[in-house]
């Protein structure tokens, strides 16, 4: 049976398809559904890609809900897929956290395959080790849930975009990790929702700054292991000319990831010369942007991928 944050998903997904249905009280008439796609898409909930409990994924597909006896028809053409990373400085969080984040992708028709990975202290570096056999699962189950593979897009938000981003890039780089599948599928581009990039320097920034917000070095315990943790698995150290295009979205008063990580990040995507655009906001926190804000980012967002996915 779904949980309850997938019932909830339903009637989200329900209220945000159709316009303004009226009621008794109402002081106008009550307008037709102009798009209803609530009843078009399936989840199958927490499929194992691993033995480990926490390494499990959710994936939401496109079809057509028939009624019995068989209640679901899927798609016969194949999607462009979203996969994507929760946030939680890689201590917390989880993916049923992020569930109403998909809804945009839902509506445009794609399919989603949202991760949970190993997180708690002193577990680095399970959570990238995780997210990518994830992707590698991915690969090898697209044809169970029409996952287009010539049209991949990684997503995630702070650390979930720290793995957004170094899964999308090991994958561009053969033997990278013993889960690497880059010749199996194409990542057309990464959305990163301020992410970390640069593991040792965010690490330093917390425990020098915001000690009390250290994730970082509850991540990987012991400064001894931060500097080749961070030289393995910091973004900033894996861009190659085979980088996917990217774009990132990024407050410049986060206190948790700070600006500059994206700053420094994007001016080293331009100069080997990969597609890129940095989305910032003056006034955005960690996590923090108001309604008109998101709609601006997700126009960029939405624009970003038109030009590359095909």
């Amino acid at each position: 049976m779904k949980d309850l944050k997938v019932i909830y998903l339903i009637g989200m997904l329900f209220f945000m398809g159709c316009s303004n249905s009226g009621s008794e009280n109402s002081t106008t008439e009550p307008t037709e559904v102009s798009s209803f796609w609530g009843m078009k898409h399936d989840v199958e909930t927490e499929i194992s890609y691993g033995d480990n409990p926490e390494q499990k994924l959710d994936v939401y597909s496109q079809g057509q809900s028939i009624g019995e006896p068989n209640f679901w028809l899927p798609d016969t053409i194949n999607h462009p897929t979203l996969i994507y990373f929760h946030g939680g400085g890689w201590i917390g969080g989880s993916k049923e956290d992020a569930t109403l984040e998909l809804i945009p992708y839902l509506e445009r028709g794609w399919n989603i395959v949202n991760i949970e990975y190993r997180k708690g202290k002193n577990t680095a570096p399970k959570a990238v080790d995780d997210a990518m056999c994830a992707i590698s699962w991915v690969a090898e189950n697209a044809t169970r849930f029409n996952i287009d593979l010539e049209n991949i897009v990684i997503s995630g938000d702070s650390a979930g975009g720290h793995l957004a981003l170094i899964t999308g890039l090991l994958n561009t780089i053969p033997d990278s990790h013993n889960c690497y599948v880059g010749n199996q599928l194409k990542i057309k581009a990464i959305v990163n929702w301020y992410g970390i990039t640069d593991i040792a320097k965010v690490e330093n920034y917390l425990r020098t700054k915001k000690p009390e917000w250290n994730y970082a070095g509850s991540w990987i315990e012991g400064l001894e292991r931060i500097d080749s943790i961070s030289a393995s698995y910091s973004p900033v150290k894996k861009i190659t000319s085979e980088t996917p295009p990217i774009i990132t979205i990024h407050g410049e008063l986060d206190a948790v990831v700070p600006f500059d990580q994206a700053v420094t990040f994007h001016d080293l995507l331009n100069e080997v010369g990969i597609k890129n655009e940095l989305v910032s906001d003056p006034k955005g926190k960690h996590a923090g942007f108001s309604e008109k804000q998101f709609k601006h980012i997700y126009s960029k967002i939405f624009n970003f991928l038109d030009d590359v996915i095909e």
